[in-house]
């Protein structure tokens, strides 16, 4: 975004003034977030003291604002200046201490100190250059000075510890962009010294907390985030369902309360299911209509007999609706009834495609049974309905090559998996699209994991074939 609009500046070796709880710089935010009117009058107590403000703030008006102590002693104050122009002043024991120039439009266009005596010894104002913006600082025992942004660090924990120890800044703004540290030349080669150096403390702590983890291989890549029954608050298992009565007939004598409407839409060679739930009272309003993108449902679930055309009634339509709706066999799985939707073979186990949906008409799994157990391929689903795994499965356990999201961070593990874990070559990918380590079967028998650092390092640890840690490597993607 960069920044468009300062609301206060401090310099550092003499105003200690903590803008991010700044009463000014938040009123001043709020108002050109929208410039609507901001009229308040409150009570804040800073480092022990009740200080009492007054404010007004509107676009084309003269900005008041007054800050007391709770004696009435008046230690903020707005002045007018020249062409509208308008000073906040700041008073220290009872002296104006700083002030700052706004523009009739409430832009703050400098920042000015007063000595002893009252008169100006240091000031900064913003000036455009080529990059973007700087501070002219001036004060009255050298040559004007340029102040120039700190450049952004975008690894956290070396943020972290800049904004804890780095001191070395000229000046510091409030702005529409947060607040920002204002940099000579000479502190700006500081800064990035500081920064390189804090990267690689951090880069040697994290390094050798790896190294010295000689944690098991299948420990290292968390296989407790994939496991279903851990995860059941967030999960569906249905591993061993039962059947729940008799299977439902092709024709239903009477309407039941509540029925599901199931359209079978053909794309290519797969036929694709898609639930909702409907009242009998709509039954009767529901006719699927074949057309090229559709088949007919009754033809699918039920070949059909040369018959005489006659004309049907609504009891038929009803009828004819709820054929169409029911199941093909309930099943009872984790306390709940789920109905299944497909192939089955002549003993009434599921076998072949099919999809089996719960109560809320959410899909639990669809893909290929084999002998009424999830067996090839298919997509197993959390209760929200987002995806828990996709790929081979092997009598209701995932087996084979697939993808698992983790119910707790939404990672992905991509590769391969044996009995439900993901086991030898694979890849761990986290939500925001990042690679976090790649698992590599080597051709001895051995295992290499690749873990990608927040450093931009690898840690290359190698591991035998029960899993016990071999030795490690760091490699930086940085060097050249």
């Amino acid at each position: 975004m960069g920044i468009q609009y300062f609301y206060n500046f401090c310099v550092k070796d003499i105003d200690d003034t903590d803008l991010s709880c700044d009463i000014l710089s938040a009123v001043r935010r709020s108002y050109f977030s929208d410039f609507e009117k901001i009229r308040d009058k409150i009570t804040y107590d800073s480092e022990g003291e009740s200080l009492q403000y007054d404010y007004l703030i509107e676009r084309g008006k003269p900005f008041h604002w007054t800050v007391k102590q709770k004696d009435g002693t008046t230690v903020q104050e707005v002045l007018p200046s020249d062409g509208g122009r308008y000073y906040l002043c700041f008073y220290r024991d009872a002296k104006l201490f700083k002030r700052l120039l706004f523009s009739k439009l409430h832009t703050l266009l400098k920042a000015e100190y007063m000595d002893e005596n009252g008169a100006v010894y240091r000031s900064i104002e913003p000036r455009k250059i080529q990059s973007g913006l700087c501070l002219l600082y001036k004060d009255n025992t050298s040559e004007p000075m340029p102040l120039y942004v700190a450049p952004e660090v975008f690894e956290k924990p070396v943020a972290e510890r800049l904004a804890a120890r780095f001191t070395d800044y000229t000046a510091v703004a409030s702005t529409n962009d947060g607040i920002v540290w204002f940099l000579s030349d000479k502190q700006l080669e500081h800064y990035r010294e500081f920064a390189d150096r804090e990267r690689q403390d951090i880069a040697r702590t994290i390094d050798q907390r790896y190294v010295r983890d000689s944690a098991p291989l299948y420990e290292k890549i968390n296989v407790k985030d994939f496991n279903i029954k851990r995860n059941l608050s967030a999960s569906l298992d249905i591993a061993d369902a039962k059947p729940f009565g008799a299977r439902i007939p092709a024709r239903a004598e009477h309407l039941a309360d509540d029925a599901r409407s199931v359209t079978l839409a053909q794309a290519g060679d797969e036929t694709h299911f898609t639930t909702t739930l409907i009242s009998a009272d709509e039954i009767t309003e529901q006719r699927v209509e074949a057309d090229s993108a559709k088949v007919d449902v009754q033809t699918e679930l039920e070949p059909q007999t040369n018959r005489e055309p006659v004309l049907e009634t609504t009891e038929d339509m009803a009828e004819e609706s709820v054929q169409m709706l029911k199941p093909d066999k309930l099943i009872k799985a984790d306390g709940a009834v789920y109905s299944y939707f497909g192939e089955l073979d002549d003993h009434d186990n599921r076998d072949g495609y099919g999809r089996t949906v719960t109560e809320l008409g959410r899909t639990a799994y669809e893909g290929n049974y084999h002998n009424d157990k999830r067996f090839g391929k298919g997509s197993y689903f959390y209760k929200d309905g987002t995806l828990c795994y996709s790929g081979d499965w092997d009598e209701n356990v995932r087996h084979g090559v697939g993808v698992g999201i983790s119910a707790r961070d939404g990672s992905m593990h991509v590769g391969n998996w044996v009995n439900n874990k993901p086991v030898g070559n694979g890849a761990r990918v986290a939500a925001d699209g990042s690679i976090k380590f790649v698992c590599k079967e080597l051709s001895d028998g051995s295992i290499a994991l690749m873990n990608y650092l927040d450093n931009d390092t690898i840690v290359i640890s190698k591991y035998d074939k029960n899993g016990a840690k071999i030795s490690d490597k760091i490699v930086s993607l940085t060097d050249e």
